[in-house]
């Protein structure tokens, strides 16, 4: 979980891009080769080839070829499959020079694979793959610091509100989008609106295999969340030895993989960071006091229970502590936060037979003391997590998905001004849910999902039954999908306190057309509809609001094109009109994440061993509320608010750029080197304003950023 200002988070993009290029040289990789067809000699396209040992897969071209690359060797399992038809495996050994030929019988009828995506999920990845979010796309987007939440950020739906790392999604709050690591939610608890941006839960990308946005309409499995969520899920037992070490201006980072045995393996990782060096570097935008620093630490170990069934242990601790000063809205403000947080998520899955199970059990902990002014705030959030699910294999034209869930969710909140307890929460809960979604494929170029969950929570003591559908259409290039559904959010007990709970609700429609196939060009465009009733608020003041409406116009678009294999390119655009009611005034006003247009342009490129990877991102100012005058007091001027969110920040318009240089050796370590720059134009864009004593001037608060270069080697060992 990333609390911290964004320049800190520029530390890890400076260690983790060259350990990604550095580990696919070091590693002796071998090309496996083959086709995919039928009885009749006809190919098979689109077929799933896997590497049942490393889960390393490729899919097959319009001819039947696959090529899949690996560093696995000795005896392995590669599995075919191909949707409607039983899986076909073939027992090898690696490296091989042979061209491996896979035969699929017809088991039922065949069904055409579905290529479109589900309706408001967006996947950062390479044209030429269509798998979720992997470490590598992470550290080589240009500006994402190397965080996860980060690159999300540049994702269609995704509002560009501040440089902070929390996810905004189709005009929601930070609040509203759900994390869940190996299905177990990862606390990311509301907070208040401090100097250095929003922030989300987030992990090293190197302790993850993938991850992946739904934005807004997603699942019926998925619960508790109005406008997102994230799913990350982290990586598995590795299949060789490795190792690196990484030190910069700014921190140090190590960490190892080691296959004990076949079937069982550990991976570890630590890191600690200081800004300090920096800051005396490069100066700083904000007065930083102390300047931001922390460390974490994580475990993951898994075992194969049998070929198809796997048992996973993970495990990670996170420190941070930072200040800052020119804080709050008359400038005469220091805000501090100290932080630590925990997660341990325990998975089990199998996929031996038809019916494949699952478990997974977790606690996610979170501790937090901040200031601001005179008012302190202490938070101690717990949750215990267990989720089971069971799914019906795909390949027949029905999918069934059922499961159920507890979350105990434990929090205590103490607010304090002045040495005067201004509020105490303490606020146990319980909330249970279950859903059933049923997949059936209409036609073969046509599926119908229906889905609904019900969850009961004893903090709202009410039952919410959400129904979810969505249909997807194909045809050639062509993809269509519309969908629609309830969602329901349990509001945290700061946000309510004093009040009787109610859950939050949101109704969602959305249609998207998209072209294109895994090369090429691409393109989706989809437009949504969304409306909010009973939302629980911050006041200016920290005092809470309840029974808010809003409602949000959108349209997501996502254009890609690959020049060549090297070569690559992606445009994405966002409009949104988003309403919601003002906490202070109770009016319908501009929801504060309501940015008209945000534009991302990036840019990948590869020339031998030389990595080029460019961002360039330009959003409408946000909006916010203007103070028109001051009433005396006998605490000083008091503000005078203006009409809620009728003005609008100057546009935010940021360039980053990374580089990377590989230097291979035959014998010893590898490395590389590394470089990024940061905000290129030197752009000092504007996040908020601050008045002085008696509000009759204000004053902008710039971005934290200046221009900066940053750069460094990191080393593999064998």
């Amino acid at each position: 979980m990333r609390h911290t200002p964004i320049v800190f988070l520029l530390l890890a993009a400076a260690t983790t891009p060259s350990f990604v290029c550095a580990q696919d040289a070091a590693e002796t990789r071998s090309v496996v080769r083959g086709t995919v067809v039928r009885p009749s000699g006809l190919p098979v396209v689109g077929a799933r080839v896997e590497l049942f040992e490393t889960e390393e897969r490729a899919v097959t071209d319009s001819t039947g070829r696959f090529v899949l690359r690996t560093t696995w060797t000795g005896p392995a399992l590669l599995v075919a499959r191909a949707l409607g038809d039983p899986p076909v495996s073939l027992d090898v050994r690696l490296p091989s020079d042979s061209a491996f030929v896979f035969v699929l019988p017809r088991g039922v009828p065949r069904l055409t694979a579905m290529t479109v995506r589900p309706a408001g999920e967006f996947r950062l990845t390479n044209t030429t793959r269509q798998e979720a979010l992997t470490p590598l796309d992470v550290v080589q987007t240009a500006g994402a610091a190397a965080n996860v939440s980060r690159a999300l950020q540049l994702a269609p739906g995704v509002n560009a509100v501040d440089e902070g790392t929390g996810l905004f999604v189709r005009g929601g709050d930070v609040t509203e989008t759900r994390v869940l690591v190996d299905d177990v939610v990862m606390l990311s608890p509301a907070r208040f609106n401090n100097p250095t941006g929003h922030v989300g839960a987030s992990l090293n990308p190197f302790l993850l295999s993938n991850a992946t946005l739904a934005a807004g309409a997603f699942g019926a499995a998925y619960g508790n969340a109005l406008s997102g969520v994230v799913r990350m899920e982290t990586a598995g037992r590795p299949t060789r030895r490795s190792g690196s070490l990484t030190a910069s201006i700014g921190g140090a980072s190590a960490d190892a993989a080691l296959a004990i045995t076949p079937r069982f393996g550990v991976r570890a990782l630590a890191n600690i960071s200081n800004l300090g060096p920096l800051v005396a570097a490069f100066g700083e935008a904000q007065p930083y006091d102390p300047p931001p620093r922390g460390g974490d630490a994580a475990l993951t170990l898994e075992f194969a229970t049998t070929r198809h069934s796997r048992l996973r242990l993970f495990t990670v601790r996170q420190q941070q502590r930072f200040g800052v000063g020119a804080a709050d809205v008359s400038d005469q403000a220091r805000y501090a936060a100290a932080t630590t947080e925990g997660l341990t998520v325990l998975s089990w899955r199998d996929t031996t037979h038809r019916w494949r199970p699952s478990f997974a059990a977790g606690r996610s902990s979170h501790t937090r003391d901040e200031s601001l002014t005179a008012f302190a705030l202490g938070t101690r959030l717990t949750s215990e997590h267990v989720v089971m699910a069971v799914q019906r294999a795909p390949g027949t034209r029905l999918d069934v998905h059922i499961g159920m869930e507890q979350e105990r969710f434990t929090a205590r909140y103490t607010g304090t001004t002045d040495e005067t307890t201004l509020f105490r929460v303490n606020a146990p809960t319980v909330r249970t849910g279950a859903h059933v979604e049923i997949g059936w494929r209409l036609h073969p170029l046509a599926q119908l999902t229906v889905g609904a969950r019900a969850d009961r929570s004893d903090f709202t003591q009410r039952t919410t039954l959400d129904p979810r559908v969505a249909l997807a259409v194909q045809r050639g290039a062509w993809g269509l999908v519309a969908a629609g559904g309830v969602y329901h959010q349990v509001p945290e007990p700061i946000l309510v306190r004093g009040q009787t709970a109610a859950p939050m609700r949101v109704t969602q429609a959305s249609l998207a057309v998209e072209r294109g196939g895994t090369v090429g060009a691409r393109a989706r465009i989809e437009a949504y509809a969304r409306r909010w009733h009973a939302l629980s608020q911050f006041t200016p003041n920290f005092g809470v609001a309840t029974g808010g409406v809003g409602d949000a116009l959108g349209v997501d678009s996502e254009f890609r094109w690959q020049w060549t294999e090297k070569s690559r390119t992606r445009l994405v655009w966002s409009v949104l009109d988003a309403r919601r009611t003002d906490p202070q005034s109770g009016r319908l006003a501009p929801a504060p994440a309501s940015v008209t247009h945000s534009i991302v342009w990036l840019t990948e490129r590869e020339i031998g061993r030389l990595s080029l990877n460019s961002a360039l991102r330009y959003a409408t100012g946000r909006p916010f509320t203007d103070i028109i005058g001051s009433v005396p007091s006998v605490d000083g001027p008091q503000p005078v608010f203006g009409a809620p969110n009728a003005l609008r920040l100057p546009g935010y318009l940021r360039s980053d750029v990374s580089i990377s240089w590989l230097h291979a050796r035959q014998r010893g370590p590898t490395a590389v080197f590394w470089a990024s720059i940061s905000n290129v134009f030197d752009r000092r864009n504007i996040m908020r304003y601050t008045w002085n004593r008696d509000f009759t001037a204000r004053t902008p608060v710039r971005s934290p950023f200046n221009r900066s270069i940053y750069a460094g080697a990191t080393l593999l060992l064998p």
